[in-house]
């Protein structure tokens, strides 16, 4: 088994002038010591892909396999193929969160970062710097590579994690990250920064999109605050779903007798209902003043004809996902279906 220690200084020292690590230690070796990044010691035996379909190649082996490596790879195809999967639903993540999904404890941060560091090595991922964290995220190689993999369908010009970066927004994604991976089940249902055109003029990008059936329709919205938005702003979002909700088309050539339709039908046809919109509250670790915040924006949507669960993100991660519990400050399911049959009649 390949040494799982962290980075030494020589390994750091040539990350941060942007070169590919030095060569691996061989096996049983010992290693520098421990880097900034937080990560730990791999436990034996880790199982790939928690709650992934054993029957589905995520390997993605023959794009990986292809370019010549500057060194001898450390990790399988297997892993690099989950790594770089991860990547594309989340976008960015530290070595700790792709551990979570990757490993089915999520104590093999080093299993993650070796795989991780011959994807580097190989062009397909690189890092930025988020504090004392390393944030990694797919390269445009890395993008092109999941793409003709085939698993996922990957947006045309769809920007790289780095972009996201670079820009300070790391905090916010890295957050999104963290729900992500703490809700659980296939990462490939999920998808980053998902826009829903209203009009020319108006549109509403989800932060992310859970693709998995519940509550009668095929998705949930996801949406995360961390104190950086003014509650008019947060409402306003909030308002721009409804505006979604209530959108509708022409369906019929023009002169001739059509009909009007839902324009949210388009892409969700499997849905009975409108989705539910999942409010996340971040950016504080005071869950009463998550909570005064809930109760504020309630006020602000009173009468909003869309249904929005919210929850606290310390204590959402304080349990697992099947204990979670959402206060509900938009419609409830009930006058959701309501609305819905008027609208069919």
């Amino acid at each position: 088994m390949y040494d799982n220690s962290n980075d030494d200084h020589e390994d750091t020292a040539r990350d941060q002038a942007g070169q590919p690590p030095a060569d691996s230690a061989a096996p049983g070796a010992a290693s520098g010591p421990p880097s900034d990044s937080g990560d730990r010691t791999e436990s034996a035996g880790q199982d790939a892909v928690k709650g992934s379909d054993s029957k589905q190649d995520t390997s993605i082996p023959a794009l990986l396999e292809t370019p010549a490596a500057p060194r001898k790879l450390a990790s399988t195809a297997r892993t690099r193929g989950h790594l770089m999967l991860t990547l594309s639903r989340v976008r960015i993540a530290t070595a700790t969160q792709l551990a979570a999904v990757v490993t089915n404890t999520g104590l093999g941060v080093g299993y993650a970062l070796r795989g991780l560091r011959d994807l580097r090595a190989l062009g397909l991922v690189d890092h930025g710097q988020h504090g004392r964290e390393k944030v990694w995220h797919l390269t445009a190689a890395g993008q092109r590579a999941v793409a003709e993999g085939g698993d996922v369908v990957m947006r045309p010009h769809a920007a790289t994690g780095e972009r996201a970066i670079a820009a300070g927004l790391a905090p916010h994604g890295l957050a999104v990250t963290d729900v992500i991976v703490a809700w659980g089940g296939p990462i490939l249902d999920w998808e980053v920064e998902v826009d829903h055109t209203i009009d020319k003029v108006r549109r509403v990008v989800s932060d992310a999109v859970l693709y998995r059936p519940g509550r009668g329709a095929e998705v949930e919205f996801l949406e995360l605050d961390r104190f950086t938005m003014s509650m008019s702003r947060l409402a306003l979002k909030l308002r721009a779903y409804e505006a979604y909700s209530q959108a509708t088309y022409f369906e019929g050539e023009r002169g001739t007798i059509g009909s009007t339709k839902s324009l949210w039908r388009q892409r969700y046809p499997d849905s009975a209902l409108f989705p539910v919109v999942r409010l996340v509250l971040a950016g504080s670790d005071d869950i009463t003043a998550l909570d005064r915040r809930a109760t504020a924006l309630q006020q602000r949507i009173q009468g909003i004809k869309l249904r929005v669960d919210v929850a606290a993100l310390p204590s959402l991660l304080q349990r697992p996902s099947n204990e979670w519990t959402w206060r509900q400050i938009g419609q409830s399911d009930e006058q959701a279906q309501t609305h819905a049959r008027r609208w069919a009649a």
